[in-house]
């Protein structure tokens, strides 16, 4: 059993590894993409907030779905989502310029790849029930170890060969992705849990209003983590606008977004440790925080070396929120209703990208660069209470 719970755990985190770096390609240089095709800051943050509204609504239908249904699985979900984005990114191959239909289907697309997300969170849960203990911190860790050299080789392909590879990469990330699944779920299957991978299910689940009702605590938490990823995706998504303003370009955007995914390793790595000495609850207190002070950091950097040192924070505000909320879920959501605590984690994550996109698009046009960025630190202190107030306290796992 051991051996198989090896096996499981490292393919598990090779999916980790092959989706974050098509994460990578999909979200960390749309504005580059986007730009490329002829986009204002206003149009892209309109395309990605469109994408992110979709995408925190379709992850709490399949959870409704996967947490109802006996059929039904998480591997259904994910063939279904990797398959419609090797359709949309072909398609944009193909589609010229700056173009409704590439506007439709570029949010589309980021839909999907949010979606991805927390099945493959909801699949740790799952793949644990039946193999036993799946280390989702080191599986994490894997995504991030794979985000650094896939960022780094992206910013110094796009500035020398122009924007419009990135659909190409991004196909190889998913075939990659594809191939990876299938052998989990081969692997699935021939050890015995053939089309039932799953927690145990009712037909009497929760709708999502009555989850939020009985968990009024654990979704204002989410609602704090949504103003959190505010700040975290106004950089993120309109990193180009930050790294420009201090004089880099495209491969400088690069190597730091490799850097930030750098810093996550070791600490997503050695999470399950870590909470040994330090509660889940606490691990959220420092985490919020740590992304207060990060986003207040960049606001105020001017160079590029300003940047890196603002971002040294990641090790302690993503890399550690990032498996943190993972966990709590398991801690305070009932079972039974598990994919809807996990998506609607995700989903206020996503929420936070929204607003980030939409309004940072206005932000970033109406206001220069450090204004629109203290903004975003200012929100993220409000988060911070928020989330600071609603922690749970009672449990130390």
């Amino acid at each position: 059993m051991k051996s198989i719970q090896r096996r499981i755990n490292l393919q598990y985190a090779i999916v980790q590894g092959f989706y974050w770096m098509s994460y990578c390609g999909a979200f960390s240089f749309a504005a580059v993409y986007l730009q490329y095709r002829g986009y204002s800051n206003t149009g892209l943050g309109l395309v990605v907030a469109a994408g992110c509204i979709a995408g925190f609504l379709l992850p709490q239908a399949l959870a409704a779905l996967i947490d109802r249904s006996e059929r039904v699985t998480v591997f259904h979900c994910l063939w279904a989502l990797l398959a419609l984005q090797v359709l949309i990114l072909t398609a944009l191959l193909f589609l010229p310029g700056h173009t409704a239909l590439v506007s439709v289907l570029y949010a589309l697309y980021l839909c999907l790849v949010t979606a991805v997300n927390p099945m493959n969170t909801q699949m740790s849960l799952e793949l644990e029930f039946r193999f036993g203990h799946i280390n989702y911190g080191a599986a994490r860790g894997t995504g991030s170890l794979a985000f650094v050299p896939v960022s780094i080789l992206l910013g110094i392909l796009l500035e020398r060969r122009g924007a419009g590879l990135l659909p190409v990469v991004n196909l190889l990330c998913l075939a990659a992705q594809l191939g990876i699944l299938l052998c989990l779920d081969l692997s699935v299957r021939a050890d015995g849990a053939a089309g039932s991978v799953g927690l145990p299910r009712t037909h009497n689940g929760s709708s999502t209003g009555e989850f939020i009702r009985n968990n009024r605590r654990f979704f204002l938490l989410m609602l704090g983590t949504a103003l959190i990823y505010f700040a975290h995706n106004l950089m993120n998504n309109f990193m180009i606008n930050v790294v420009n303003n201090v004089g880099g370009d495209t491969s400088d955007m690069g190597m730091l977004h490799g850097y930030i995914a750098a810093l996550e390793i070791p600490v997503m790595f050695l999470y399950d440790r870590l909470t040994h000495r330090i509660s889940c609850a606490m691990t959220l207190r420092i985490a919020v925080t740590a992304f207060f002070l990060k986003a207040l950091a960049v606001a105020l950097a001017t160079s590029m070396a300003g940047l890196y040192a603002a971002c040294a924070l990641q090790a302690l505000s993503f890399a550690l929120l990032t498996p943190a909320i993972v966990r709590y879920v398991n801690l305070y959501v009932d079972h039974r209703d598990s994919a809807k605590g996990q998506a609607l984690a995700y989903g206020m994550v996503t929420l936070g990208n929204v607003f980030s996109s939409s309004i940072g698009g206005i932000l970033f046009d109406a206001l220069s660069v450090r204004q629109a960025l203290l903004v975003g630190a200012a929100v993220a202190l409000l988060g911070m209470l928020i989330c600071q107030i609603y922690t749970e306290r009672k449990k130390n796992a």
